[in-house]
């Protein structure tokens, strides 16, 4: 049974994984370059500003609705309407942040402010969307939903020598994802706003864990986010800091699938993880975090002077720093994923807490003393640091849960 759970668990790892890579691969190997190509890489690091608003907000709350109908699932009852009425005030609140965002940035990246909320909106949806597949174990479903969007992704790259609008582009993607989990699933059923007995606990678990990944999720948007305000040609700067760091992010989506998986299969499973089991998981990881980060290095000598020749020399110096940042922020998610199986959701949220402390704490001086290698540093320590404060949460939940 063991080897049996064991080629499941791997089979629905791949499914994810190369769904994902497919994905943003499409993003990476031609949308993003293409904006490059034709918008100049000033022009692509304004829009990158705003694509991290959008990431941001849909890490935090679509994946944060994700996580909590997984977690809530496996203890209590829970209806669709639960969800959509805090996806429901989430859109609400996406409308508020892109207006901010468009007076603080002071333009709109050639885009409208309505295109601009309707593209986050959809996004935020579209994270929480693949619920569907995780609650089934069904990683083939898991699989097909992100090659639709790549698909969508691709017309879109298509439709925009015509509109001449990234947001339609990227839009495009979202909404195609969305019609194929309403005709496949069931979370989008009726009746959409019926709310369980339970909702008000529900929507407590989803804030918890929706600010706790917004406070963390913010420092692996912060380059998009704080370089184009706070340093000299801050576009510009954006767009080489993003290049320099991409295979490492690509490599760090592996932890959306992986993560999805471990939640899944934590939430079958009734066995109790022990210490040993525990640092088992914790060797593996730190051995992962070395040979991701080699690879990404190598992978990114590759890729940007493939893709983005004209800053390959600019990019390069930060290739080893910012790569190895990416790739402890990835491994740092999935050990808070394993934690969650056996401790409170308030773990998440001490975690948030310590990490944006640190983060203005250290990476903040850094970026305002040193530019982009004070960010490029910052990050690094910042995801290293959290890594160990995570694994020291990991034993105290263990050694909790063994006195009860």
């Amino acid at each position: 049974m063991k080897i049996k759970a064991m080629k499941r668990f791997a089979t629905d790892f791949v499914y994810g994984a190369v769904a994902l890579v497919v994905m943003n691969g499409v993003l990476s190997f031609l949308i993003y370059p293409f904006m490059e190509k034709l918008l100049g890489t000033a022009g692509q690091g304004k829009i990158l500003f705003f694509t991290a608003v959008m990431g941001l907000m849909a890490s935090a709350c679509g994946s944060g609705a994700n996580y909590a109908r997984m977690k809530i699932s496996t203890r209590t009852e829970t209806v669709n309407g639960d969800y959509n009425w805090f996806l429901t005030g989430v859109a609400a609140l996406a409308c508020i942040v892109t207006a901010i965002a468009i007076w603080i940035k002071g333009d709109s990246a050639g885009a409208t402010g309505i295109g601009i909320a309707v593209l986050i909106i959809a996004t935020i949806i579209r994270y929480y969307a693949d619920v569907q597949f995780r609650l089934d174990l069904n990683y083939k479903g898991f699989f097909i939903y992100y090659m639709v969007i790549a698909g969508g992704y691709l017309i879109g790259l298509l439709q925009f020598f015509v509109t001449k609008s990234w947001v339609t582009m990227l839009l495009l993607g979202e909404v195609a994802g969305l019609i194929y989990v309403t005709v496949q699933g069931s979370i989008f059923r009726r009746p959409f706003f019926q709310r369980s007995r339970n909702y008000k606990e529900n929507r407590n678990v989803m804030i918890s864990l929706s600010a706790a990944y917004l406070m963390s999720d913010f420092v692996s948007y912060s380059d998009r986010l704080l370089l184009p305000l706070l340093v000299v040609n801050g576009d510009e700067m954006t767009a080489i800091f993003y290049y320099a760091t991409l295979v490492g992010k690509m490599v760090s989506l592996l932890s959306t699938p992986l993560n999805g998986v471990i939640a899944g299969h934590l939430a079958k499973y009734r066995g109790q993880l022990t210490k040993k089991m525990f640092s088992g998981i914790v060797g593996i990881m730190i051995l992962l975090g070395i040979v991701f980060t080699v690879g990404s290095v190598i992978g990114s000598h590759i890729f940007v002077g493939l893709f983005y020749s004209n800053n390959y020399e600019a990019a390069k110096p930060l290739f080893w720093v910012a790569n190895a940042g990416q790739v402890f922020f990835f491994l740092s998610n999935t050990m808070m994923t394993v934690v969650l199986r056996f401790a409170s959701e308030k773990y998440q949220v001490y975690m948030g807490v310590i990490y944006t402390v640190l983060f203005f704490v250290v990476v903040v001086p850094l970026l305002l003393n040193f530019g982009v290698w004070g960010m490029a540093y910052g990050l690094l320590i910042i995801n290293l640091l959290k890594f160990a404060v995570i694994t020291g949460l990991g034993y105290l939940g263990l050694m909790k849960e063994k006195k009860l």
